[in-house]
């Protein structure tokens, strides 16, 4: 999730409270290799992932999970602010000298946050909150077959 894409499902924050998609979550598989996808359901046992390379549900067992991270939104985009504070801090005269670096700290800590926002890891949430981000937080009802999520 370090990549600057992140798949299309994800809602605007604006958008995070009337989605029906599960959280997009990369699992870090203790032996296996890492698994990236729509999070789909959790219970005490099992992840379920809709993984995104092969469009299919695959089941994980908590135990063979190392770690995880999870991003629940689109990040924000503050990027165009970096050289447009820049350029604006020209017109602050001779006082650009002091101006600058602040400018630079700030517009780059924001970008920063921003493309930070929404995400979660193992290190700052239990699984029983995992579940809150997944597509069917209460489990996969039984007349769901698991086979057709797309």
């Amino acid at each position: 999730m370090s990549s600057c894409s992140v798949p299309a499902y994800l809602p605007s924050y604006d958008q995070i409270d009337v989605s029906e998609r599960g959280s997009y979550i990369r699992l870090v598989h203790k032996t296996k290799s890492n698994i990236k996808g729509e999070l789909i359901s959790i219970d005490n046992n099992e992840i379920i992932v809709l993984v995104e390379d092969v469009k299919k549900c695959m089941a994980v067992q908590v135990s063979d999970v190392k770690r995880f991270s999870l991003r629940y939104a689109q990040q924000k985009k503050y990027g165009w602010t970096i050289p447009v504070f820049t350029l604006a801090t020209l017109s602050h005269g001779w006082y650009l000298f002091l101006s600058m670096p602040v400018n630079h700290i700030v517009t780059i800590s924001v970008t920063v946050a921003g493309e930070n926002a929404f995400k979660y890891s193992d290190k700052n949430m239990t699984y029983d909150q995992l579940r809150m981000f997944s597509r069917f937080p209460q489990g996969v009802p039984p007349n769901i077959d698991i086979a057709g999520i797309k």
